[in-house]
């Protein structure tokens, strides 16, 4: 174990990051935007205020050198205020965060993760999953009907980062995207609820993905 993340460390603090502050390709060409305010009538968040927890089958790839699956839960502890913890199948626990009005907070976490590079992967990676504080934010909307699936794209501001949120039918987010660096894909959408995730860097090959175990 201790061997593996300390390679996947290496690896990571080898690459060169570059922050990409254009639009993705597949989104272009976007049609003239209107501007907008993200509200409850035109935004919906992946994860809903007042749900319990979520329990989620992961798995962490960093291309063909390393991999790392485990159990990711996921618990709303009051309005804005989450808690994630990612066990091995084994049941250690490698980290331990909170995501709240305190901020970032790691409670726990495995000595051989414990890098300020990686910590700040996972945390802008969860904090894109849970889009907190996006409501009330001025945004870009732009519509493509000519597409299959009528699509609205928001481009707005998470974090002081550019994101774009794709949504389709009923408001549901298929797409994040942290300019071209990072994608997060949702699909098998039940109940308004994505039971697949998939987290993709492009500066560097990680990927971690999310199966809906239980909710």
């Amino acid at each position: 174990m201790q061997a593996s993340l300390t390679k996947l460390l290496i690896l990571i603090s080898g690459c060169f990051f570059f922050a990409s502050c254009t639009t993705p390709k597949h989104l272009l060409p976007l049609s003239k935007g209107n501007e907008t305010t993200l509200s409850k009538d035109n935004f919906k968040p992946i994860f809903k205020d007042k749900f319990k927890s979520f329990l989620f089958k992961s798995t962490l790839t960093y291309g063909d050198k390393f991999e790392q699956g485990g159990l990711l839960a996921l618990k709303q502890l009051s309005e804005g205020n989450y808690r994630t913890i990612f066990m091995t199948k084994f049941g250690m626990t490698l980290f331990d965060f909170e995501f709240g009005d305190n901020g970032f907070v790691v409670h726990k976490v495995f000595e051989q993760m414990d890098r300020k590079i990686l910590l700040k992967i996972i945390e802008q990676d969860i904090e894109m999953l849970l889009s907190r504080g996006v409501l009330g934010n001025k945004a870009i909307e732009f519509k493509n009907d000519a597409s299959p699936k009528k699509k609205v794209v928001l481009k707005t501001k998470l974090n002081k980062k550019t994101h774009f949120f794709v949504q389709e039918e009923q408001q549901k987010i298929t797409e994040i995207h942290q300019n071209r660096a990072v994608t997060i894909l949702l699909t098998k959408y039940i109940a308004n609820i994505p039971h697949s995730i998939n987290i993709q860097h492009h500066n560097i090959p990680l990927s971690i993905k999310l199966t809906l175990l239980k909710h």
